[in-house]
């Protein structure tokens, strides 16, 4: 089971690089300047350690400028939570969630570094490193709760 996490993890990050050569190459449209590289959230996290986030991208033309990490997330959990049905699972996973010293989501805002307020009794703990914030964003929130973030992209400074 490892081998075939670490080849699905080596095929994201191949897939982020084929995606900025082509890019850079062809002047794809995808790209929005020459400092900008737009990545699918679903690549692997570690192809964001380290960059710096301008823009969140829902589906193809709804743009949000941010300039951190953290605007990112909250940007992505307050439209997962906009749906009823969504907004009914993250509240059934308050208290549920855990790292190995904290809750990644909680029904306060106690014991947590950073938390973020999503809405009425659900806080979300942001004081991670890129790479893990925005693994914990997608495999252990987003994917528990059933909430599609294969349209949402995120546009660094290349």
């Amino acid at each position: 089971m490892n081998i075939l996490r670490e080849l699905q993890s080596m095929r994201s990050k191949l897939d982020a690089l084929i995606l900025y050569m082509e890019q850079s190459t062809t002047g794809s449209n995808t790209s929005v300047s020459n400092h900008e590289l737009i990545l699918p959230l679903t690549v692997d996290s570690s192809i964001f350690k380290g960059k710096k986030p301008v823009g969140i991208i829902f589906g193809e033309n709804d743009r949000k400028d941010i300039s951190t990490w953290k605007m990112a997330v909250k940007e992505i959990m307050k439209r997962c939570n906009s749906d009823p049905e969504k907004h009914v699972a993250l509240m059934n996973l308050r208290g549920r969630l855990a790292g190995r010293d904290r809750l990644f989501l909680s029904n306060n805002p106690d014991n947590m570094r950073s938390p973020y307020m999503i809405s009425e009794n659900l806080y979300m703990e942001t004081h991670y490193d890129t790479e893990t914030l925005l693994r914990i964003l997608t495999t252990r929130i987003l994917d528990s709760v059933g909430y599609d973030f294969g349209h949402i992209s995120v546009a660094i400074r290349g």
